[in-house]
């Protein structure tokens, strides 16, 4: 077995954990985990990796678990502790019905699920639920001293799958575009949601389509990692990507889960927005890439659903369509993707000085520096074509 990513792996272990010693010394379960890979990270450059890293790491955090919980409990009465559950399926499954405790709020609920399961940390969370860090750390702690085994279940419900579903949107959200950092893509994150989504499909059956429709669009997003990067790291826009890079077999898989997904009397925003990632992975007309976003806006309406409608807009029909319907989105000031859509339909339509004021605002604004640099390399386009177009006067 090739070494684990330690991201991926956190939210492995910590189900383990919970499931064996029950969700009340949760805080004592994550330091066990940290405690786990530290340890892994200062002797495996040394003494190798072993055959099964998952194993070594679930036992070194087991037995480093039981240590911390010599010192608070009686080891005799930890059976006491234990949660009797028959619940199907994987660890990780059985810890998201755990915390989708009637006690917590929807956002408490999906911001443990991230620290625990996502292994998310309390300025990613936050980045994800526009927060301070410091008030995630509060929400966390206070959902933490909450729980409580007993009023806990594992059985689904329409909440529980609410919530679960949301979390593994935002953990495939921060995967596959990073909001900070080095990195555009983060292929761990991507992947732990797709894991996590195919077990909740497997557990749930058809009883809920709309589990289908997100593992659907994971599916379709994910065929795009090919065409979204170059070889140096650096993003590639959606108008500038190679279809032909788009990774055939996801895309197939895609389709798959979205006829299941459809089989259902209603809709959600994951139905939707699968749709139009299938739109997408085809390479279909803009015509067509237009109505699903259109759909999506009157729908589930959102600053983010009216920006892609705008860009979209401008791509079917033309760079003014696109500023007319941008001149509106007077709430995404402050977004870099609002500047650097306005700076593209701004260079569209022959207007580089705008263009490239929009940029600079973008570039301003971003927090990831892939992005920053690929804005970068547009603005120094605008710069050549002006150049260009002095010397032909």
């Amino acid at each position: 077995m090739d070494t684990p990513n330690f991201r991926t792996e956190h939210g492995k272990i910590t189900a383990h954990l919970v499931r064996k010693f029950g969700p009340n010394h949760l805080d004592d379960i994550l330091d066990a985990t940290q405690d786990a890979f530290i340890t892994a990270h200062q002797s495996w450059p040394h003494h190798g990796t072993p055959k099964n890293p998952t194993g070594w790491l679930i036992t070194t955090a087991e037995r480093r678990l039981i240590d911390q919980l010599r010192h608070k409990i009686r080891l005799e009465a930890l059976d006491s502790d234990l949660p009797t559950s028959e619940a199907k399926g994987p660890d990780e499954l059985h810890l998201f019905f755990l915390l989708c405790s009637p006690k917590l709020s929807y956002q408490d609920q999906i911001c443990l699920m991230l620290r625990t399961l996502g292994g998310l940390n309390s300025a990613e969370i936050a980045r994800l639920f526009h927060q301070s860090e410091e008030a995630i750390q509060r929400r966390i702690s206070r959902a933490k001293s909450k729980l409580n085994p007993a009023d806990l279940t594992t059985q689904p419900t329409a909440e529980s799958i609410n919530a679960i579903l949301k979390t593994l949107y935002l953990l495939f959200t921060e995967g596959y575009e990073t909001a900070r950092g080095p990195d555009h893509i983060r292929p761990d994150l991507a992947r732990q949601a797709l894991i996590l989504i195919a077990q909740l499909a497997l557990l749930t059956q058809e009883e809920f389509p709309e589990v289908h429709a997100l593992k659907a669009l994971i599916h379709f997003n994910i065929s795009r990692f090919p065409a979204r990067i170059t070889t140096d790291n650096q993003p590639v826009f959606l108008a500038d990507q190679d279809p032909a890079q788009y990774d055939q077999h996801q895309i197939q898989l895609g389709f798959q889960s979205l006829e299941q997904a459809f089989q259902t009397t209603y809709i959600t925003q994951y139905h939707l927005e699968a749709g139009l990632a299938a739109a997408i992975s085809r390479n279909a007309p803009a015509e067509e890439i237009l109505s699903w976003h259109e759909q999506l806006v009157n729908a589930f309406p959102s600053p983010n659903a009216r920006l892609s409608h705008a860009i979209a807009l401008g791509t079917a029909h033309s760079p003014e369509a696109a500023l007319t319907q941008l001149a509106t989105l007077t709430d995404l000031i402050a977004s870099p993707y609002y500047h650097a859509a306005l700076g593209f339909f701004q260079a569209k339509n022959n207007q580089p000085d705008a263009a490239g004021e929009s940029y600079r605002r973008a570039i301003g604004l971003s927090m990831s520096q892939p992005v920053k640099t690929a804005l970068k390399e547009r603005l120094t386009n605008i710069h050549s074509s002006k150049i260009q177009a002095r010397r032909k006067t």
